[in-house]
Protein backbone atom coordinates (compact mmCIF):
# COMPACT_ATOMS: atom_id res chain seq x y z
CA UNK A 1 0.00 0.00 0.00
CA UNK A 2 2.67 2.32 0.75
CA UNK A 3 4.70 1.73 -2.79
CA UNK A 4 1.05 2.52 -4.45
CA UNK A 5 1.10 5.21 -2.26
CA UNK A 6 4.60 6.46 -3.71
CA UNK A 7 3.74 5.78 -6.79
CA UNK A 8 0.72 8.04 -7.39
CA UNK A 9 2.53 10.98 -5.84
CA UNK A 10 4.94 10.69 -8.20
CA UNK A 11 2.64 10.84 -11.05
CA UNK A 12 1.03 13.92 -9.12
CA UNK A 13 4.44 15.43 -9.40
CA UNK A 14 5.54 14.36 -12.62
CA UNK A 15 1.97 15.81 -14.41
CA UNK A 16 1.55 19.47 -12.36
CA UNK A 17 4.88 20.35 -10.81
CA UNK A 18 5.92 21.66 -14.56
CA UNK A 19 2.77 23.75 -14.80
CA UNK A 20 3.44 25.02 -11.28
CA UNK A 21 7.05 26.12 -12.09
CA UNK A 22 5.85 27.80 -15.30
CA UNK A 23 2.59 29.42 -13.74
CA UNK A 24 5.31 31.02 -11.03
CA UNK A 25 8.23 31.89 -13.69
CA UNK A 26 5.08 34.03 -15.45
CA UNK A 27 3.60 35.57 -12.54
CA UNK A 28 7.49 36.54 -11.30
CA UNK A 29 8.68 37.57 -14.56
CA UNK A 30 10.32 40.50 -15.02
CA UNK A 31 8.07 43.40 -17.09
CA UNK A 32 9.24 44.56 -20.21
CA UNK A 33 10.83 47.75 -18.93
CA UNK A 34 10.31 49.21 -22.49
CA UNK A 35 6.72 48.68 -23.19
CA UNK A 36 6.65 50.40 -19.68
CA UNK A 37 8.51 53.61 -21.07
CA UNK A 38 6.20 53.23 -23.56
CA UNK A 39 2.89 53.01 -21.75
CA UNK A 40 4.56 55.83 -19.05
CA UNK A 41 5.27 58.20 -21.66
CA UNK A 42 2.12 57.88 -23.89
CA UNK A 43 0.55 58.88 -20.35
CA UNK A 44 2.98 62.16 -20.58
CA UNK A 45 2.06 63.01 -24.05
CA UNK A 46 -1.17 65.24 -24.13
CA UNK A 47 -3.95 63.63 -25.16
CA UNK A 48 -5.86 64.49 -27.83
CA UNK A 49 -7.12 67.58 -27.66
CA UNK A 50 -9.69 69.28 -29.70
CA UNK A 51 -8.38 72.25 -31.11
CA UNK A 52 -5.06 72.04 -29.91
CA UNK A 53 -2.51 74.60 -30.92
CA UNK A 54 0.54 75.92 -30.08
CA UNK A 55 0.24 79.66 -30.39
CA UNK A 56 3.57 81.95 -31.04
CA UNK A 57 4.19 83.89 -27.81
CA UNK A 58 7.61 86.26 -28.40
CA UNK A 59 8.93 83.26 -30.39
CA UNK A 60 8.12 80.38 -27.66
CA UNK A 61 5.14 78.24 -27.87
CA UNK A 62 2.72 77.81 -25.30
CA UNK A 63 -0.20 75.11 -25.15
CA UNK A 64 -3.76 76.82 -26.12
CA UNK A 65 -6.97 75.16 -28.01
CA UNK A 66 -9.05 76.72 -30.42
CA UNK A 67 -12.39 76.08 -31.94
CA UNK A 68 -14.41 77.51 -34.67
CA UNK A 69 -17.85 78.24 -34.28
CA UNK A 70 -20.26 75.98 -36.17
CA UNK A 71 -23.82 78.33 -35.93
CA UNK A 72 -22.72 80.03 -38.91
CA UNK A 73 -23.48 83.10 -37.12
CA UNK A 74 -20.53 84.57 -35.64
CA UNK A 75 -21.00 86.48 -32.45
CA UNK A 76 -17.67 86.75 -31.56
CA UNK A 77 -14.71 84.49 -29.57
CA UNK A 78 -14.53 83.78 -25.77
CA UNK A 79 -10.86 83.76 -24.29
CA UNK A 80 -10.70 81.43 -21.31
CA UNK A 81 -8.69 81.60 -18.48
CA UNK A 82 -8.31 78.36 -16.39
CA UNK A 83 -7.48 78.12 -12.81
CA UNK A 84 -4.70 77.58 -10.90
CA UNK A 85 -3.98 73.64 -10.77
CA UNK A 86 -6.54 72.99 -14.02
CA UNK A 87 -5.00 72.75 -17.61
CA UNK A 88 -6.34 73.56 -21.03
CA UNK A 89 -8.90 70.71 -20.38
CA UNK A 90 -10.90 71.46 -17.27
CA UNK A 91 -14.08 69.20 -16.77
CA UNK A 92 -16.66 70.78 -14.80
CA UNK A 93 -16.26 74.58 -16.10
CA UNK A 94 -13.95 75.77 -18.91
CA UNK A 95 -14.00 71.69 -20.94
CA UNK A 96 -17.65 71.87 -21.53
CA UNK A 97 -17.92 75.53 -21.79
CA UNK A 98 -15.54 75.56 -24.53
CA UNK A 99 -16.91 72.68 -26.40
CA UNK A 100 -20.77 73.76 -26.18
CA UNK A 101 -20.44 77.49 -27.07
CA UNK A 102 -19.36 76.62 -30.42
CA UNK A 103 -22.46 75.16 -31.43
CA UNK A 104 -24.20 79.05 -30.75
CA UNK A 105 -22.09 81.02 -32.70
CA UNK A 106 -19.21 81.71 -30.16
CA UNK A 107 -15.29 80.57 -31.14
CA UNK A 108 -13.38 79.58 -28.13
CA UNK A 109 -9.68 79.71 -26.93
CA UNK A 110 -7.90 78.65 -23.97
CA UNK A 111 -4.56 79.15 -23.47
CA UNK A 112 -2.40 77.65 -20.38
CA UNK A 113 -1.31 80.43 -18.02
CA UNK A 114 1.98 81.22 -15.95
CA UNK A 115 0.75 80.86 -12.27
CA UNK A 116 3.41 81.34 -10.06
CA UNK A 117 4.52 78.58 -7.40
CA UNK A 118 3.74 78.39 -3.79
CA UNK A 119 6.04 77.36 -1.43
CA UNK A 120 6.08 74.26 0.28
CA UNK A 121 4.46 74.28 3.56
CA UNK A 122 6.65 71.90 6.28
CA UNK A 123 4.32 69.91 8.12
CA UNK A 124 4.10 69.81 11.89
CA UNK A 125 5.67 66.90 12.95
CA UNK A 126 8.18 66.26 9.85
CA UNK A 127 11.80 65.87 10.73
CA UNK A 128 14.35 68.33 9.93
CA UNK A 129 16.67 67.74 7.04
CA UNK A 130 20.16 67.47 8.57
CA UNK A 131 22.43 70.58 7.76
CA UNK A 132 24.56 71.09 4.88
CA UNK A 133 28.03 71.79 5.78
CA UNK A 134 29.19 75.76 4.33
CA UNK A 135 31.82 74.17 2.02
CA UNK A 136 29.14 71.45 0.86
CA UNK A 137 26.87 74.30 0.40
CA UNK A 138 29.32 76.50 -1.52
CA UNK A 139 30.61 73.50 -4.03
CA UNK A 140 26.63 72.78 -4.78
CA UNK A 141 25.96 76.78 -5.50
CA UNK A 142 29.13 76.74 -7.67
CA UNK A 143 27.91 73.75 -9.93
CA UNK A 144 24.50 75.28 -9.88
CA UNK A 145 25.99 78.83 -11.17
CA UNK A 146 28.15 77.17 -13.59
CA UNK A 147 25.27 74.91 -15.08
CA UNK A 148 23.12 77.80 -15.69
CA UNK A 149 25.46 79.72 -17.29
CA UNK A 150 25.77 77.04 -19.37
CA UNK A 151 22.66 76.88 -20.40
CA UNK A 152 20.52 79.39 -22.60
CA UNK A 153 18.10 81.72 -20.22
CA UNK A 154 15.03 82.34 -22.07
CA UNK A 155 13.06 85.20 -20.31
CA UNK A 156 9.43 84.37 -18.78
CA UNK A 157 6.68 84.58 -20.82
CA UNK A 158 3.94 86.67 -19.00
CA UNK A 159 0.26 86.41 -18.62
CA UNK A 160 -0.10 90.26 -20.45
CA UNK A 161 2.30 88.49 -23.07
CA UNK A 162 0.70 85.37 -23.87
CA UNK A 163 -2.99 87.10 -23.56
CA UNK A 164 -2.08 89.92 -26.35
CA UNK A 165 -0.72 87.33 -28.40
CA UNK A 166 -4.35 85.50 -28.00
CA UNK A 167 -6.28 88.25 -29.19
CA UNK A 168 -3.93 89.05 -32.40
CA UNK A 169 -4.54 85.50 -32.87
CA UNK A 170 -8.21 86.14 -32.85
CA UNK A 171 -7.94 89.45 -34.90
CA UNK A 172 -6.12 87.43 -37.55
CA UNK A 173 -9.09 85.33 -38.51
CA UNK A 174 -11.49 89.02 -37.93
CA UNK A 175 -12.75 88.37 -34.73
CA UNK A 176 -14.60 91.63 -34.19
CA UNK A 177 -15.75 90.97 -31.09
CA UNK A 178 -13.51 89.16 -27.78
CA UNK A 179 -14.95 88.29 -24.54
CA UNK A 180 -12.90 86.91 -21.61
CA UNK A 181 -13.93 84.40 -18.80
CA UNK A 182 -12.08 83.74 -16.17
CA UNK A 183 -13.02 80.80 -13.45
CA UNK A 184 -11.61 80.54 -10.24
CA UNK A 185 -7.52 82.34 -10.08
CA UNK A 186 -8.18 82.86 -13.98
CA UNK A 187 -10.26 85.21 -13.14
CA UNK A 188 -7.94 87.23 -11.08
CA UNK A 189 -5.89 87.03 -13.77
CA UNK A 190 -8.24 88.20 -16.70
CA UNK A 191 -9.36 91.40 -14.30
CA UNK A 192 -5.58 92.35 -14.57
CA UNK A 193 -4.64 91.45 -17.91
CA UNK A 194 -7.82 93.77 -18.75
CA UNK A 195 -7.00 96.43 -16.80
CA UNK A 196 -3.69 96.58 -19.34
CA UNK A 197 -4.25 95.30 -22.31
CA UNK A 198 -5.13 97.64 -25.00
CA UNK A 199 -7.56 96.13 -27.17
CA UNK A 200 -11.06 96.18 -26.80
CA UNK A 201 -12.46 93.67 -24.50
CA UNK A 202 -16.33 93.41 -25.08
CA UNK A 203 -17.21 91.53 -22.05
CA UNK A 204 -16.26 89.76 -18.47
CA UNK A 205 -17.44 86.67 -17.42
CA UNK A 206 -16.63 85.24 -14.17
CA UNK A 207 -17.01 81.97 -12.90
CA UNK A 208 -16.90 80.92 -9.27
CA UNK A 209 -14.03 83.63 -8.92
CA UNK A 210 -12.77 84.53 -5.31
CA UNK A 211 -12.15 87.88 -3.12
CA UNK A 212 -9.88 90.24 -5.01
CA UNK A 213 -6.64 92.04 -3.44
CA UNK A 214 -6.88 95.71 -2.92
CA UNK A 215 -5.17 96.16 -6.68
CA UNK A 216 -7.79 93.75 -8.58
CA UNK A 217 -10.57 95.83 -6.92
CA UNK A 218 -8.84 98.92 -7.99
CA UNK A 219 -8.70 97.24 -11.54
CA UNK A 220 -12.00 96.18 -11.43
CA UNK A 221 -14.39 99.11 -10.49
CA UNK A 222 -14.03 100.90 -13.04
CA UNK A 223 -14.83 98.97 -15.73
CA UNK A 224 -17.55 99.97 -18.45
CA UNK A 225 -18.03 96.79 -20.01
CA UNK A 226 -20.69 94.24 -19.26
CA UNK A 227 -19.95 91.48 -16.37
CA UNK A 228 -21.41 88.54 -15.78
CA UNK A 229 -20.93 86.53 -12.14
CA UNK A 230 -21.35 83.00 -11.79
CA UNK A 231 -20.92 81.24 -8.87
CA UNK A 232 -22.82 77.87 -7.52
CA UNK A 233 -25.12 77.77 -4.08
CA UNK A 234 -22.43 75.06 -2.68
CA UNK A 235 -19.35 77.37 -3.53
CA UNK A 236 -16.69 77.87 -0.77
CA UNK A 237 -17.66 81.28 1.88
CA UNK A 238 -15.04 83.04 0.21
CA UNK A 239 -16.48 83.34 -3.54
CA UNK A 240 -20.12 83.47 -2.21
CA UNK A 241 -18.74 86.61 -0.10
CA UNK A 242 -16.49 87.75 -3.02
CA UNK A 243 -19.46 87.93 -5.55
CA UNK A 244 -21.60 90.13 -2.77
CA UNK A 245 -18.71 92.62 -2.90
CA UNK A 246 -18.57 93.02 -6.26
CA UNK A 247 -22.08 93.39 -6.84
CA UNK A 248 -22.11 96.50 -4.47
CA UNK A 249 -19.00 97.64 -5.68
CA UNK A 250 -20.34 97.85 -9.25
CA UNK A 251 -23.65 99.17 -7.79
CA UNK A 252 -22.42 102.09 -6.10
CA UNK A 253 -20.29 102.97 -9.31
CA UNK A 254 -24.06 103.24 -10.73
CA UNK A 255 -23.12 100.53 -13.55
CA UNK A 256 -25.90 98.80 -15.06
CA UNK A 257 -24.35 96.09 -17.27
CA UNK A 258 -23.30 93.79 -14.03
CA UNK A 259 -24.87 91.25 -13.70
CA UNK A 260 -24.42 88.09 -10.88
CA UNK A 261 -26.37 84.73 -11.26
CA UNK A 262 -26.70 81.91 -8.85
CA UNK A 263 -26.78 78.40 -10.22
CA UNK A 264 -28.39 76.08 -7.41
CA UNK A 265 -26.68 72.73 -6.49
CA UNK A 266 -23.46 73.86 -8.16
CA UNK A 267 -19.75 73.70 -6.60
CA UNK A 268 -16.64 75.33 -7.87
CA UNK A 269 -16.37 72.68 -10.57
CA UNK A 270 -20.68 72.37 -11.51
CA UNK A 271 -19.93 68.52 -11.83
CA UNK A 272 -23.20 67.06 -12.85
CA UNK A 273 -24.47 71.04 -13.77
CA UNK A 274 -22.14 71.60 -16.64
CA UNK A 275 -25.67 71.85 -18.45
CA UNK A 276 -27.25 74.48 -16.45
CA UNK A 277 -23.91 76.63 -16.69
CA UNK A 278 -23.84 76.61 -20.54
CA UNK A 279 -27.60 77.70 -20.55
CA UNK A 280 -27.53 80.19 -18.11
CA UNK A 281 -23.90 81.61 -20.09
CA UNK A 282 -25.64 81.36 -23.34
CA UNK A 283 -28.78 83.08 -21.80
CA UNK A 284 -26.67 86.23 -20.51
CA UNK A 285 -24.88 86.42 -24.23
CA UNK A 286 -28.00 86.10 -26.32
CA UNK A 287 -29.57 88.77 -24.26
CA UNK A 288 -26.52 91.38 -23.93
CA UNK A 289 -25.31 90.55 -27.72
CA UNK A 290 -27.05 88.38 -29.77
CA UNK A 291 -30.99 89.75 -29.84
CA UNK A 292 -29.41 93.53 -29.59
CA UNK A 293 -27.49 92.24 -33.04
CA UNK A 294 -30.43 91.22 -34.22
CA UNK A 295 -32.04 94.26 -34.19
CA UNK A 296 -29.49 96.50 -36.00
Amino acid sequence: MQRFRTICLGLVLTCFLPQIVIAGAVTNEEPDMAEIETKDFSLRIRPDVDGFHLLDVAGIKIEATYLEEILGERHGAIIFFHDRGAQLESQGVITPLRHKMIEYGWSTLTISLDYPEESAILLSGEPDLEPIAEEQTAEMDAEENKNTEALEVLPPISNQQRLDAAVAFLQEKDVKRILFLGHGAGGHVAIDVLSNITDSISALILVGVPGLSLRLENAFSPMRQPVFDIYGDNEIDDVVAAVKRRKLMMKRMGSEQYLAREVLGADHVFYGLEESLVKTLRGWLNTTFVEPDKQK
